[in-house]
């Protein structure tokens, strides 16, 4: 009787058990969710993400939930996010931000990640980017989405009307290009030379051309910064003469990327200093006689042709992110060199992996040839950058209003510029002192 008594008992607790034990041993382990945010969305840009994504959760499981902000708007929005703790697992970044950004630990460094990679990489992002992060901010935290590098764009009718003989190939000085800009003005027409940007975005072409004449630097050794002689000053006049003069429309002083190159593209001016990413958009809305590109002239003092090189934004992993290793995954996957390319034209950008073959789009030949010609041309130099502080403010406001009170006759152009200038001169010296062993980031060529 006992026995069978233990026997039940033993039926029992088995039963028990194996209703105590059912509902945890059926329960799906709960897949992995990332959340990414584009801060310049359009159209395009999230129906290739959303595509892409479904080619990710395909081949590894990991759902991505697509977010976006305006751009106009995403430096205050990822700011809060960032303060709250909340920011997405993946993000597009841009460059300006990444003082902030590191100096708040809202992101993580990559160099473990990317490991032994490095050769997969072509060399704007190992020589240019990466060094110059790792110089600005000691670690590596960005893996552009492609790169761009800046041209200036002509209306190639309006240079034959005026009988300018235009020769990518032979590029131009900075002397060459204000006397073209002058030449392609004609009020009777409603023509106007060029794009001139007066709205946020302003200072970043001025700020690379006054560093033309020195030597690609902004700041001497003990953060001084290099913008109060004669030399600069007349420089800082001669560009914002351009608007002055009337070789821009008037409502230009409030112009930011959009307008530029709608009216461009449009037909109002003649010429645009911007990034590769819009020949894409000239190629949509213009015909192959219609435009141009010149690469960025020549300094008039060096003969070095000063040019930015860098990616419109970049994917960075957020260190509130729970999924830093899937995070990591998925950028692996959209600078993948079938993916990055994909993505490259869509956007008009050049690829950031060399294993792309020999598309044509890059070609001598192509669309990108002027860009892809600067990227090899011995004489270009990138200049640095506004510094390695925390500048958005500023980028924000300061330095465009600080142009368009100039251009506005309310202060001469002394003033506007020495209070640019003054004040990035007080935030490098603040960052040298407050980060002993630093020290000025000095300019850069891939030869």
């Amino acid at each position: 009787m006992l026995k069978k008594l233990s026997v039940l008992a033993f039926v029992l607790v088995l039963a028990v058990s194996s209703l105590v034990a059912a509902p945890s041993a059926e329960k799906p382990a709960k897949a992995t969710e990332l959340r990414f945010i584009d801060v310049s969305p359009s159209p395009t840009r999230q129906e290739y993400f959303t595509k892409t994504f479904d080619k990710f959760k395909q081949e590894t499981g990991i759902t991505v939930v697509y977010e976006s902000v305006p751009w106009d708007d995403a430096a205050n929005k990822l700011t809060v996010l960032g303060a709250s703790n909340q920011l997405p697992d993946v993000m597009t970044t841009w460059a300006g931000w990444l003082g902030q950004f590191t100096e708040a630990k809202w992101i993580v460094p990559l160099n473990e990640y990317i490991g032994t990679t490095t050769d997969e990489y072509a060399k704007t992002v190992t020589q240019l980017v990466w060094k110059s992060e790792k110089e600005l901010y000691g670690n590596i935290y960005t893996i552009p989405d492609g790169m761009m590098v800046k041209g200036v764009f002509v209306r190639k009718d309006w240079a034959k009307d005026a009988g300018l003989k235009l020769d990518p190939k032979k590029g131009w000085t900075y002397k060459d290009y204000f006397d073209a800009v002058y030449k392609l003005t004609d009020s009777s027409k409603n023509h106007y030379g060029t794009s001139f940007r007066g709205s946020r975005g302003a200072f970043d072409p001025l700020f690379v051309y006054l560093e033309s004449f020195n030597g690609g630097a902004a700041y001497s050794a003990d953060g001084s910064a290099l913008f109060d002689s004669s030399e600069s000053l007349e420089a800082y006049k001669r560009w914002n003469g351009l608007y002055l003069d009337g070789a821009a429309p008037k409502d230009a002083i409030n112009w930011g990327f959009v307008e530029m190159v709608s009216n461009f593209t449009g037909g109002l001016t003649g010429t645009l200093i911007n990034d590769s990413e819009v020949a894409a958009t000239c190629i949509e809305n213009m015909t192959a006689a219609q435009w141009t590109v010149m690469p960025m002239p020549r300094s008039d003092k060096d003969g070095k042709i000063y040019n930015t090189v860098n990616s419109p934004y970049a994917y960075s992993i957020s260190a509130s992110s729970k999924n830093k290793d899937a995070s990591w995954k998925l950028i692996q996957f959209l600078t993948r060199p079938d993916n990055n390319i994909e993505y490259c034209k869509l956007t008009g950008l050049i690829p950031i992996k060399t294993a792309v073959g020999n598309d044509p789009f890059y070609g001598p030949n192509g669309p990108y040839a002027t860009f892809v010609q600067q990227l090899n041309d011995p004489a270009m130099v990138v200049p640095c950058a506004f510094g390695p502080f925390n500048y958005t403010d500023m980028h924000q406001g300061t330095m465009h209003e600080e142009m368009q009170k100039y251009l506005l006759g309310k202060q001469d152009a002394a003033t506007s510029l020495a209070n640019v200038s003054n004040e990035l001169e007080k935030r490098m010296k603040e960052y040298l002192a407050a980060n002993p062993g630093s020290a000025v980031e000095k300019p850069k060529g891939l030869f």
